[in-house]
């Protein structure tokens, strides 16, 4: 019969992780594999009690131990920390009873088993489905059998899908053509073991494709089994269109570059002609493939060389942002030519010069005119004397340096007080010598270009321009140009520009009216007439309450056509200002409010609604009392107007500094934000149904807001769709 000893010797030798204890919880026998998971390499646990081999939970595990004698068996896993690199080490062990031969209970059996990396795999896949939940982009992990076992928020909301589809077959969720790519691409991830990344296209809610960056990658299951398959999806439709639209930029480069009249060209940072298009070519006689074996210098005249250079240096250095020059080359027929360019300095993002773009035009035509000018100054002197224009001339600073003697008759400025005297001083407005300069130095010509001068006696004239620079060998040492009178002309512009403007306001208003006049004035008469003309024709066979019902209808349409009709003389009136504004002293604010209520009161009382007053005592104003009566009517039956059944209005009136502050608040449908502002433009014919059909004009709002500004008020309006509406105003305490 084996002993304790013996038994331990074979644990020892076995790979099994399994201990032997009696039923006094004292180890008997161990295996050196049970040893090592628990930790225990090199201790003598034999002979020892499992309390203290392990007393941490101790009194949990006697209640194991007791009802293990019981024949009941456990199972768990615990966790331990490896001492000599602090990582976490799982063990899943399970505990039984052994009997002696004579079936009494000999102790206990422990089994362990290192469960380390099927933890680890189950606490990678949490760790990865957490920052999955919350990574800008779609993510979704799929079984090698085709089902999909996890998707985060934005894979579910871009393919429109619920929750509950987790767990289900790509198939069930996408179709058969999908599926079948979604599983080749899965396989051959799984096979190989390498990562894999590809564009694909998903339409999103309203239809329109987005492009998505793909990565696929093999992942471990929650055995630690290589069999999923983890993606991730970023969205890179804004960077597709980027590229896209840089492409198009670069094609309508290429496309202006290859086709400008003007030469063109990209000049590295040394001189050398690196692209040019066929303007240049045809400046300069030479052909593409011979400019690009040269350098700028190489055709530039001698004369200009070392002020060219030295200007592309500065552009390169940062220390002018653009060059415009004028300087000669040398044609290949060895003509001289003179062009102008225009330079700036192309830098890459470390702001490392990468060349110079330039637009080069020829004007050589324009320097030869220029000396037949110098040639004919005498002939342009004689007309300078004579011509009934004001010609001019200014050097660099700004002093006129000469100035035609028919200046005198219109500036009453003689020739001889003007010259030496600065430009600036002749100007009504310095901002118009600021105009004319900055389009000066942009454009180097102005053609009829409208300025204010100043004559002796400090009246304004409006005065043409015709002005140029004045270059010496490509050189700005002044301006010149020709004035012209247009006072007159001026004046008769803008009066009929007034004109204009009263002919529109008047037009407009005669439209206005007749569009009332037209709709709302003849709707209600005409319908009377037409119910009218039944009640005769039907008077002896209908009974007297339905005559009594006729006659109520006609009366209510003929009465609300009159209160239009006198809104339509009042406003007419107003526009046309034939209405009188008469302050006198209101001594009691709170009578002219009653009265205002008693007028609408008939309307109020038909939808039950409630009318209260707040007014300070004792409050007096100096103002128009037919206009504000005419304000508060207006403003409450708008109000009444705009409140459902059994509503509530509030008049409010306080003193709030040097104004009386008037409110008419309701409860009411209340006022689309987007028309707010609308309901105070006196330009504007906003108007829309009551709550109980109530047709409106938008003319009391007008007329309400004419009679607010005529008293130098202000009016403004606060309202919340459902909530309701309070209209504010001020007349102000003037005497």
């Amino acid at each position: 019969m084996l002993s304790f000893a013996d038994l331990n010797n074979i644990l020892n030798s076995s790979p099994v992780s399994m201990a032997i204890l009696d039923s006094n919880r004292r180890f008997q026998a161990v295996s050196n594999q049970w040893l090592l998971i628990n930790g225990l390499e090199g201790v003598e646990v034999v002979e020892k009690l499992h309390g203290e081999i392990f007393p941490v939970n101790n009194c949990e595990w006697q209640m194991i131990f007791d009802n293990c004698l019981l024949g009941i068996d456990y199972q768990g896993k615990t966790r331990r920390i490896n001492s000599v690199d602090n990582t976490t080490i799982w063990i899943k062990w399970q505990i039984k009873q052994w009997t002696t031969s004579i079936s009494s209970s000999g102790g206990f059996v422990l089994y362990c088993e290192d469960i380390t990396e099927i933890e680890s795999s189950k606490d990678q896949e949490a760790q990865f489905r957490v920052f999955m939940d919350y990574i800008p982009g779609l993510c979704w992990i799929t079984s090698s059998d085709n089902r999909l076992t996890y998707a985060n928020r934005h894979f579910l909301d871009m393919h429109q899908l619920p929750p509950t589809v987790i767990g289900r077959n790509k198939r069930d969720i996408f179709g058969y053509d999908v599926a079948k790519d979604a599983f080749v691409n899965n396989s051959e991830v799984l096979k190989t073991k390498q990562s894999k990344e590809f564009q694909q296209t998903i339409r999103d809610q309203e239809g329109f494709p987005q492009y998505f960056m793909t990565f696929k990658f093999p992942f471990l299951d929650s055995s630690g089994n290589m069999s999923l398959v983890g993606a991730v999806g970023f969205n890179i439709t804004k960077h597709k269109q980027l590229e896209e639209n840089l492409y198009q930029s670069e094609e309508q480069f290429r496309q202006a570059f290859e086709h400008s009249l003007v030469g063109m060209a990209l000049i590295s940072p040394e001189g050398r002609w690196k692209r040019v298009n066929a303007s240049l070519c045809l400046i300069t006689g030479y052909t593409e493939q011979e400019l690009q074996s040269m350098c700028i210098q190489d055709i530039t005249h001698p004369d200009d060389l070392t002020e060219s250079v030295s200007k592309l240096v500065d552009l390169a250095d940062n220390i002018t942002e653009s060059v415009k020059v004028e300087k000669r080359y040398i044609h290949k027929n060895g003509n001289i030519i003179w062009v102008v360019i225009a330079a700036t300095m192309l830098k890459d993002s470390q702001g490392k010069s990468l060349h110079y773009v330039s637009q080069i035009e020829d004007i050589t035509k324009r320097k030869e005119i220029e000396g037949d000018l110098k040639q004919s100054e005498k002939k342009y002197r004689s007309i300078f004397e004579n011509v009934q224009d004001v010609f001019y001339q200014a050097d660099q600073s700004g002093l006129v340096t000469e100035i035609s003697p028919s200046i005198l008759q219109y500036s009453g400025f003689s020739r001889e007080a003007i010259i030496g005297q600065p430009v600036s001083d002749f100007y009504y407005y310095p901002q118009d010598r600021e105009r004319i300069i900055n389009s000066l130095k942009t454009d180097g010509t102005v053609i009829d270009f409208e300025v204010r001068l100043i004559t002796a006696g400090q009246e304004l004239r409006y005065v043409s321009v015709n002005a140029r620079l004045i270059l010496d060998n490509g050189q700005i040492i002044g301006t010149e140009g020709s004035m012209r009178d247009v006072t007159a002309r001026k004046f008769q512009e803008n009066a009929l520009k007034a004109l204009n403007s009263e002919l529109t306001a008047s037009n407009e208003q005669k439209n206005k009216l007749l569009s009332i006049i037209g709709h709302d004035l003849r709707n209600p008469i005409s319908g009377s007439l037409e119910l009218l003309e039944m009640t005769l024709a039907d008077l002896y066979l209908i009974s007297v309450d339905e005559i009594h019902l006729h006659l109520s209808m006609i009366k209510q349409e003929l009465s609300n056509a009159n209160e239009l009709l006198d809104r339509l003389l009042i406003w007419a009136k107003s526009q046309f200002n034939a209405i009188g504004f008469h302050p006198v002293e209101i001594k009691d604010i709170s009578a002219l409010i009653k009265r205002s209520v008693q007028n609408v009161l008939p309307m109020a009382n038909k939808k039950s609604i409630q009318i209260s007053q707040h007014i300070e005592p004792a409050l007096g104003i100096y103002a128009d009392k037919e206009m504000l009566e005419t304000i508060v009517r207006n403003l409450l039956s708008n109000a009444i107007k705009f409140s459902h059944m059994g509503g509530e209005i509030t008049i409010n009136v306080l003193k709030k500094g040097s104004d009386m502050l008037f409110s008419i608040a309701d409860n009411g449908i209340g006022v689309p934000p987007e028309k707010v502002l609308e309901l105070l433009n006196s330009k504007s014919n906003y108007t829309t149904y009551g709550t109980n059909g109530e047709k409106g004009t938008g003319l009391g709002l007008n007329l309400v807001v004419d009679f607010v500004l005529r008293h130098e008020g202000q009016i403004w309006v606060n309202s919340d769709i459902g909530v309701g509406s309070v209209f504010y105003f001020t007349i102000p305490f003037n005497d």
